[in-house]
């Protein structure tokens, strides 16, 4: 699980970022850049064993199945962020 804390750790730092710089509702091109930021992030974090690369590679997919979702559906790119957040942060 050292994979889901990690992931957790990028989303957290992320998270703030937004909330540092202004207090007001992000846009939907800041959202868009957190998402794909996000998923960058996750991406590229180093993992140590094959299980902790299994484990994060279920994440991923599972949020990049919701940002496709959303986004062939017209949803928000916020609706994206905050669902990727609920994903990390539950597992």
């Amino acid at each position: 699980m050292n994979a889901i804390r990690l992931l957790t750790g990028c989303l957290m730092l992320v998270l703030t970022l937004p909330a540092q710089s202004q207090h007001k509702m992000p846009t939907e091109t800041q959202c868009r850049d957190m998402v794909n930021g996000m998923l960058l992030s996750m991406k590229s974090a180093p993992m140590r064993t094959e299980r902790d690369r299994q484990g994060a590679n279920e994440v991923i997919g599972r949020a990049e199945k919701i940002v496709s979702d959303n986004r062939s559906r017209g949803a928000s790119e916020c609706d994206s962020w905050r669902a990727i957040g609920d994903l990390v942060t539950k597992q």
